[in-house]
């Protein structure tokens, strides 16, 4: 009866700490969430509002002011979007994943220990972070006039992050899925200067995505 009751026991204080870390997971996830939130919709006003004051006034100033708050927002959104979408990827992938206290560099929220999660959950994971800075591409491509310059620019610096994301994780999952050695993938792509590759071929996407737009519209 007594070992019943110290199963019984530690089966409880086990359950309680699952829940309490689980409380924690979420707390930090709203805290940050709400963070993120602000930071993208901050950004989007600050573009909006110099759009709207460039509209009104016609003022050179004002139109840099667009021009600046479009790739202000064209570089927070997608920051934001693609550590989310990871973030999201890595949960549905049933993946540790604990939340930072703190983000990390602004835009990095959670902690994906290679040790402790398998090839299928890293695959998941980076194809959630790939795909998600496309949306952002999609909505403003369907939903914003593209009828000022500021709007363009937002356009293509969206559509130039997406590239350069894609750029550079899109060998890593491929080799990954092959290999089955994430952590070792990762480091070659560092290594071989995958990094400010993918930022080259990004802007180089960025600069043809605003070219084109100019000569169609």
């Amino acid at each position: 009866m007594a070992e019943t009751n110290t199963e019984s026991s530690d089966a409880n204080q086990a359950a309680a700490l699952e829940k309490m870390v689980r409380d924690i997971d979420r707390d930090r996830m709203k805290q940050i969430g709400s963070q993120h939130f602000t930071m993208v919709v901050g950004a989007l006003t600050l573009w909006g509002a110099a759009l709207a004051w460039a509209e009104v006034t016609g003022w050179g100033i004002a139109s840099a002011a667009a021009i600046a708050g479009a790739l202000i927002a064209g570089s927070v959104i997608p920051s934001t979007i693609h550590e989310w979408g990871h973030f999201a990827a890595a949960r549905l992938a049933g993946a540790v994943s604990p939340v930072f206290e703190k983000p990390k560099r602004h835009f990095f929220l959670f902690d994906f220990p290679m040790d402790k999660n398998d090839t299928r959950q890293f695959i998941w994971m980076s194809w959630g972070g790939i795909l998600a800075p496309w949306l952002p591409v999609l909505l403003i491509a369907v939903l914003v006039p593209l009828d000022r310059i500021s709007s363009m620019v937002l356009l293509a610096t969206l559509f130039a992050r997406a590239v350069s994301v894609a750029v550079f994780e899109l060998p890593i999952v491929l080799r990954t899925s092959r290999s089955g050695e994430p952590g070792a993938e990762l480091g070659k792509r560092l290594t071989e200067g995958g990094l400010p590759s993918s930022r080259l071929l990004g802007g180089a996407a960025g600069v043809a995505c605003l070219m084109l737009l100019l000569i169609a519209i």
